[in-house]
């Protein structure tokens, strides 16, 4: 498979976790997506730099964090098929507090802002399929949000893996350490939590 043949099964892929796309609509998406690779431990974003861009993995694993008292805070992890942008800086046009790093070796394929809001204004079908994404996004987040409130960790870990969709797709190659700043433990307590879940068999 080419590489423009797999970037296209990927964000048809993804494009159709909410609605199915015209063909017409594919195309124009197509013309004009970018791509970009980045090496292990390279930046996508830096605190400090302005989001401008909509994002989608197709290779490799995007860490998301920020710093509360110089302690590193995991806000989000992203394998491939799924998106990321810094949502608060893409949307107030504002210096980030987010940093974005590749954990692997990472490509992405993206749209900037101009580009989604040229085609959302011209084309109801891309605004359509926009809203679903973000109710999706923004469902996604709510459950997050719904699972840190729990002081217990078993009970964390339990609803990330019953209420966090994309949590297969997180647990299949992220190492340990970043899945328990995700879920606000440490790695010990993750992993002793992990363990007596297996041994429940769940």
């Amino acid at each position: 498979m080419s590489k423009d043949s797999e970037y296209q099964r990927i964000l048809l892929d993804f494009l159709g976790l909410s609605a199915a796309p015209t063909d017409e609509l594919i195309a124009e998406i197509l013309r004009l997506l970018k791509k970009r690779s980045y090496k292990k431990g390279d930046y996508i974003l830096k605190m400090g730099e302005v989001e401008r861009n909509a994002n989608i993995v197709v290779k490799g694993i995007v860490h998301q964090y920020v710093f509360d008292e110089e302690e590193q805070k995991t806000i989000n992890i992203t394998p491939r098929g799924l998106s990321f942008n810094s949502l608060k800086s893409y949307l107030g046009e504002q210096p980030s507090v987010e940093i974005q790093e590749a954990l692997t070796d990472v490509e992405i394929i993206y749209l900037t802002k101009d580009d989604i809001e040229t085609l959302a204004q011209r084309n109801p079908q891309f605004s359509y399929l926009m809203f679903k994404l973000y109710e999706k996004i923004l469902y996604d987040r709510e459950n997050r949000m719904f699972l840190l409130q729990n002081r217990n960790p078993s009970k964390r870990l339990r609803l990330f893996h019953e209420n966090v969709e994309r949590a297969n797709l997180i647990l299949q190659d992220t190492p340990d350490k970043y899945i328990a700043s995700y879920l606000n433990m440490n790695p010990q307590q993750y992993s002793n939590e992990k363990k007596k879940m297996l041994k429940q068999g769940r």
